[in-house]
């Protein structure tokens, strides 16, 4: 064989150990993160499952080993109330007032480098 079957053959073997170790490190991490999204599960959590149902948790209760959430859906007249696994939840969803704070702190840590660039721009002239 040849330098360049060895090297070949040598980078296939590699890749064959590597790719269920990276996929597996990842799948790892991901399910880490969702049960920690599933564990911070609360009443008055605005949420989306993942069958894409928009929805307020009014209810959490436990039946054996799993974890079942009810969750209100619709305004009004047309409110309705299903019950599903806490892992069919696919994201909470930020509340309006998080989000607003969020912004807020966006805005105020912005205001001092625009400031700074500003001054840099009034000093070179």
């Amino acid at each position: 064989m040849d330098t360049t079957s060895i090297v070949l053959l040598v980078l296939i073997v590699v890749l064959v150990v590597a790719y269920p170790i990276l996929v597996s490190s990842k799948n790892k991490k991901e399910r880490q993160r969702f049960q920690e999204m599933t564990n911070s599960l609360k009443r008055g959590d605005k949420v989306l499952t993942a069958s894409g149902v928009y929805g307020t948790i009014v209810d959490l209760h436990k039946e054996d080993d799993k974890t079942i959430v009810t969750i209100e859906t619709g305004m009004g007249k047309n409110k309705g109330y299903i019950s599903v696994d806490a892992y069919a939840i696919y994201t909470i969803l930020p509340d309006e007032n998080e989000q607003k704070a969020d912004e807020d702190k966006k805005e105020e840590s912005s205001q001092p480098a625009q400031e700074t660039i500003e001054n840099q721009k009034e000093e070179e002239t």
